[in-house]
């Protein structure tokens, strides 16, 4: 089975295909959970691959990045600007590394339980 290039395409096709319609419902229900936890993540990953980011320092030392990404939907241009907080990123990251392990584990069973293709 071949999946689009772009990251949000193929996790939208994977979630399809494990979703409660999909082919592979009953297999892949614990990996649809784990996808749909992952996913929360999703506007993070835009920001972080095409907005442009500063870096700045409050009065306490800590740093903050700033991130503003343009996004053209139906030819109408949507600006966002996502703030985080270094104590913030922390705990995003430490989020997102546990949500991207189970991810992983939870899409190796069911590469497991679909068997050799």
């Amino acid at each position: 089975m071949k999946l689009p290039h772009l990251v949000g395409q193929r996790f939208e096709e994977l979630a399809t295909l494990i979703g409660p319609a999909g082919a592979f419902s009953l297999e892949g229900k614990a990996s649809a959970a784990a996808l749909s936890a992952f996913r929360t993540h999703e506007g993070l990953r835009t920001s972080l691959s095409h907005g442009v980011g500063k870096v700045v320092l409050d009065q306490r030392g800590g740093w903050l990045l700033v991130l503003r990404t343009l996004a053209f939907r139906s030819k109408q241009p949507q600006r966002t600007v996502l703030v985080i907080e270094e104590n913030e990123a922390e705990q995003t990251v430490k989020t997102l590394q546990a949500a991207g392990q189970r991810l992983l584990s939870e899409l190796g069973n069911l590469r497991h339980a679909l068997g050799p293709s």
